[in-house]
């Protein structure tokens, strides 16, 4: 079947294969044994499995077609978000067999393989990709948060200090932004910052953050105005949420959090450095 890609951008594609071709070979990249090899080749969901790939001349990067475009008003916008990158995949997929029991991970395996969920579930992966892995994690854990709702990650044993962690991936700011930009011909980014941190708080109870930190690890597609994102960070209940991650599954991250100790304890944990690639400051 053709590559959507092929008619939109044609000019990119540097090669076309399949993306079982794509993870196998990025497993040999990667120096692993046939056998490790074929472990992540095997939990591959059959929608992803029919996916081709094509070799982003930009990047030198491989990239699988599984995305839709967004919609903005009557607009469609297309982006990269439609051709995730091969690499990652492989780096989720790994994670969740290290990760997750076997009841989970057939479960997790199944959402990814939905093509409008794929990258909202992709993410989930993503605070787990750096955590050492004798540090004990258990996902989608309910009993520790308001009500009946569940956490994405909860991190550490109960005999030590945990963490608990939110996974947002964020689409509304970017639409808010591209209907802005259809406005007013492309301005600065206008959005409320507030609408990164919806749902967060509320899934939290009041917790001494020397026992039990929480906190969110939010996804978006666009760069948020620092000072206001402080703002909206510094507005949420001080006990309630103690920290916030603004990333993606690279090591380089913008972290909110209550205190300096908080700050070292969850850099050194998720194996993160402090950068600026998420932020602006507005002029």
């Amino acid at each position: 079947m053709p590559l959507l890609i092929e008619a939109v951008q044609p000019q990119l594609i540097g090669g076309i294969d399949t993306l079982l071709a794509r993870l196998v070979a990025e497993a040999q990249a990667r120096g692993l044994s046939k056998d490790q090899s074929d472990a992540v080749i095997a939990m591959l969901p059959p929608n992803l499995s029919a996916c081709g790939c094509f070799l982003d001349r930009l990047t030198g990067i491989w990239r699988y077609e599984f995305g839709l475009p967004h919609r903005v008003g009557n607009e469609l916008i297309w982006g990269v978000h439609m051709w995730p990158r091969v690499p990652l995949l492989f780096d989720v997929l790994q994670c969740a067999q290290a990760r997750l029991p076997l009841d989970k991970l057939r479960a997790y395996i199944a959402l990814i393989d939905h093509i409008g969920q794929h990258l909202i579930h992709l993410a989930e992966m993503f605070p787990m990709l750096r955590v050492p892995p004798g540090i004990p994690a258990d996902h989608e854990v309910s009993g520790l948060g308001v009500g009946n709702r569940t956490v994405d990650w909860v991190i550490g044993s109960a005999l030590e200090r945990r963490v608990l962690i939110d996974v947002k991936r964020r689409f509304a700011d970017f639409f808010g932004q591209m209907e802005g930009v259809a406005v007013d011909g492309g301005a600065a980014p206008q959005h409320d910052v507030g609408l990164l941190f919806r749902s967060v708080e509320g899934k939290f109870l009041p917790k001494n953050p020397a026992e039990q930190l929480q906190g969110a690890w939010i996804v978006t597609d666009i760069q948020q105005e620092e000072t206001e994102l402080q703002a909206a960070f510094d507005a949420l209940d001080s006990a309630r949420v103690h920290f916030a991650v603004i990333g993606d599954e690279r090591a380089d991250v913008f972290l909110l959090t209550r205190g300096v100790e908080h700050r070292r304890f969850l850099l050194d944990l998720f194996g993160l450095q402090e950068g600026t690639r998420f932020v602006f400051r507005r002029s």
